[in-house]
């Protein structure tokens, strides 16, 4: 069976390249040894911020002095509901990709200059595309069971609430799960072997995340990694380096991914130290007929940025001259508050070379944030001195989510200060909070006192 273009993985890194290669005529076939939607789909994102929505949303409801209620989530049907709208989105996928007359196989491929696919038939590609995203990071000692010890994928098969959970690794992942169990009721110990949560993100995140998890009740403990693991039958109690013991019913190690790049050598591709896939600016490997795309060609591991690459090696693959060279890839982190980072840190800018002036207004000088009841938060102008242009987006508020497109634009377009200043933001929204950070910055704010 020979195609024009072969996709190994269904993932945002695969099934995208395989709709644009065939909407440019040519024949594809896609191999996906789970389920279509790779690991945002089906472990990640979507599942994910399902269990954070609703949860968040009663959690929320129920801080408001007037409103008289209690709730108690059947949590059960909770994680079905995860597995329900995981569900229809990989089965919508699936329906899509078949309209475009892609052909799909399922089971696990053997690479090669012919790809075996497990159980099923041989196949050959002109162009060939991985996209065999990245696994769950293990930690001896704690190796995933599916029962007492879980990862990011077999956490979502519980139905049961657990009362103690520990999770090792203060990460987007690791926060986003400490706040969505203590929300529910459980007892959580998050664990982190550097000094604070999020420690690649600005700084002002951590603080605030360590803020907030603690008005939660999460016990924290930085600086800090596991020593000992002692399972029983039905818990685990699990020694920590700073001398304190827990006894906890789950843990969920949330460590870091490891890529799925065995195999890539038999293709005469090539892999950094690390094991990621080497590519260049057109998706490109060292083999110039073999594309990479997604978290198998590195970091930030994050969908959209998958999304952008499968496009770009899709189109080259089909002849035409398409290039990956975004100035930002945006960072969100469901929290609460939710945070984004697009750009530069200052420190980032800073070590950059740039002369760096920030810009830092309070979510709470916006009404939006008032009216929600959500006003721990803030948003930070890191720019150029000189020219006023932004090198940096970060913020942490209700819904900014949806504003990381904004911001994004807003940086690769070269925006400075006066554009941010001078765009009409409709009020009242929490979008108002970037027009009015910049404004901050430019000494004339509307809504926030400048002495």
């Amino acid at each position: 069976m020979k195609y024009d273009l072969l996709v190994i993985g269904g993932g945002p890194g695969g099934y995208p390249a395989a709709i644009r290669a065939s909407q440019l005529g040519m024949s594809v076939a896609l191999v996906e040894q789970r389920r279509l939607g790779g690991e945002c789909t089906n472990y990640g994102c979507i599942p994910t911020k399902s269990l954070i929505w609703p949860v968040s949303m009663l959690h929320s409801i129920s801080r408001l002095g007037f409103v008289k209620m209690s709730y108690e989530v059947d949590f059960g049907g909770l994680m079905s509901w995860a597995e329900e709208v995981k569900s229809k989105i990989s089965e919508s996928l699936e329906s899509l990709l078949r309209k475009y007359g892609v052909e799909i196989y399922e089971g696990r491929a053997k690479l090669g200059e012919v790809v075996e696919v497990e159980g099923g038939p041989s196949l050959r590609g002109e162009k060939v595309l991985l996209a065999m995203g990245t696994e769950p990071a293990g930690l001896p000692g704690l190796e995933v069971d599916g029962a007492l010890v879980h990862d990011n994928r077999s956490i979502l098969s519980l139905r049961r609430k657990p009362s103690r959970v520990l999770i090792v690794g203060a990460g987007y992942i690791g926060v986003e799960y400490a706040a969505l169990f203590a929300k529910l009721g459980s007892e959580v110990h998050l664990v982190e072997a550097l000094e604070k949560p999020l420690a690649t993100m600005d700084e002002d995140f951590s603080r605030l995340v360590t803020r907030r998890l603690s008005k939660l009740g999460v016990k924290l403990y930085f600086s800090t990694s596991v020593r000992e693991v002692e399972r029983r039958e039905r818990y685990l109690k699990v020694g920590l380096t700073s001398g304190v013991s827990v006894e906890v019913d789950i843990a969920l190690v949330a460590v870091g991914r490891r890529p799925n790049s065995a195999g890539a050598e038999r293709l005469g591709v090539r892999t950094d130290t690390r094991g990621y896939v080497e590519v260049d600016g057109t998706m490109r490997t060292s083999n110039p007929n073999v594309f990479a795309a997604g978290d198998l060609a590195g970091p930030p591991l994050l969908a959209h940025k998958a999304f952008a690459q499968a496009l770009v090696a899709a189109e080259n693959a089909a002849g035409r001259k398409s290039y990956y060279e975004p100035k930002v890839v945006p960072s969100v982190v469901y929290f609460d508050p939710e945070l984004v980072s697009v750009g530069l840190t200052e420190a980032e800018a800073r070590r950059a070379g740039y002369e760096v002036s920030v810009a830092k207004l309070p979510i709470g000088g916006v009404a939006r944030a008032v009216i929600e009841d959500s006003v721990d938060g803030f948003v930070k102008l890191v720019y150029e001195s000189g020219s006023k242009a932004l090198l940096g987006i970060h913020m942490a508020g209700p819904h900014v989510s949806e504003l990381a497109g904004e911001a994004s634009l807003a940086i690769e377009m070269g925006a400075t200060l006066e554009d941010l200043a001078l765009t009409i933001h409709p009020h009242p929204t929490i979008s108002e909070a970037l027009q009015e950070a910049a404004e901050l910055a430019l000494g004339k704010p509307k809504h926030y006192y400048k002495k």
